[in-house]
């Protein structure tokens, strides 16, 4: 589903996209809440088994104390519960009328604010960034200011000698005569040591984007433009990605709704090896909220075209074949169950 922050100024827990903890702490001074949620997905692709897994579920804890009236300490982690038990974030921060500031191993701005898809399963093929970053760090500092008349989100990671991409990221977001507009840029730099092949050099991703989104009643409609440039000078070779796409969800009660999106992608590769291509996506799905704690929802897509593949080791990066599909159904079903 679209990633977009929730108000700067609700709980930590909150911050994390958990809508059902449980409180386990309550005081004057401040909150302890555990969160989580367990998933169930069900797919089927052409020529392919029907395939069940755990589909992400994943638990966490959060903590938030006041300090003072308008200065608060908060801290948040993360696991994932599906084959691998692995830390998904961890952080602390502070927060206040003034904003919140968070450090630590979280998702940076790009990423969480991801743009105009509403799919559960297939959608935000044209949502090109992160690409050198991984969209999440270890070592990063994230900023969120909020008020009635803008929104703003930015992100910086550390490179800590080139053992992780440095990371800038400044996201902003308005509303014009009903419109939210949303635009921000990313620039990822991977420094790579020197080896036998390759000479040092720097890996740059530069990736900007901007999205619309509006409501009219029950109906949420969006779109979106995004935008990928990567260039090693010492390789010589760069790799431009585009993308487009609009989306809609229409709400058929409090509890059900409707959604789909359309998605163009477009590469060029350019340099030592001269590639391009395209690839279009659409889905269609729905979703019934028995309540905060319990969902279901079913999606289907179609396919067409390929897409850019990309490894970016330490000493070298490659572009190499990436999503291929001939005009290909996929469907999916699944369920989560929160807490």
């Amino acid at each position: 589903m679209n990633k977009k922050f929730l108000a700067v100024v609700i709980p930590a827990v909150l911050f994390a996209g958990n809508v059902s903890a449980y409180e386990v702490l309550s005081t004057e001074e401040g909150s302890v809440e555990v969160f989580g949620q367990l998933r169930a997905k069900l797919e089927k692709k052409e020529d392919k088994d029907i395939k069940l897994d755990d589909g992400s579920s994943r638990a966490g804890v959060a903590a938030q104390y006041k300090v003072t009236e308008d200065f608060d300490v908060l801290a948040a982690l993360e696991y994932s519960l599906a084959s691998e038990f692995k830390n998904r974030y961890s952080y602390i921060g502070a927060t206040g009328d003034w904003g919140k500031v968070t450090i630590g191993k979280q998702y940076l701005t790009a990423d969480d604010l991801w743009g105009v898809d509403n799919s559960y399963f297939y959608g935000g093929s044209h949502i090109v960034e992160g690409t050198v970053s991984g969209g999440k760090h270890d070592s990063s500092v994230r900023y969120i200011f909020e008020n009635d008349a803008f929104y703003v989100d930015a992100s910086y990671a550390l490179p800590e000698d080139d053992t992780n991409p440095e990371v800038f990221e400044l996201f902003g977001r308005v509303n014009i005569a009903g419109f939210d507009v949303t635009a921000g840029v990313s620039k990822a730099e991977q420094g790579h040591a020197s080896s036998d092949a390759v000479k040092a050099g720097t890996l740059e991703d530069l990736y900007h984007t901007v999205w619309v989104e509006r409501t009219f009643g029950d109906l949420s409609v969006g779109v979106q433009y995004a935008a990928s440039d990567i260039d090693s000078e010492e390789n010589k070779t760069s790799m431009d990605r585009t993308g487009y796409a609009v989306a809609a969800n229409y709400g058929l009660s409090d509890k059900s709704s409707v959604y789909g999106g359309y998605e163009i992608s477009e590469y060029d590769v350019s340099g030592l090896l001269n590639e391009s291509g395209d690839a279009t996506l659409a889905y269609l799905g729905a979703v019934h909220k028995f309540n905060s704690f319990f969902r279901v929802y079913g999606e289907m897509a179609f396919a067409d075209g390929k897409t850019a593949g990309f490894t970016n080791n330490k000493n070298d990066w490659e572009v190499k074949a990436g999503a291929t599909a001939d005009s290909e159904m996929m469907y999916a079903i699944g369920a989560r169950v929160y807490w």
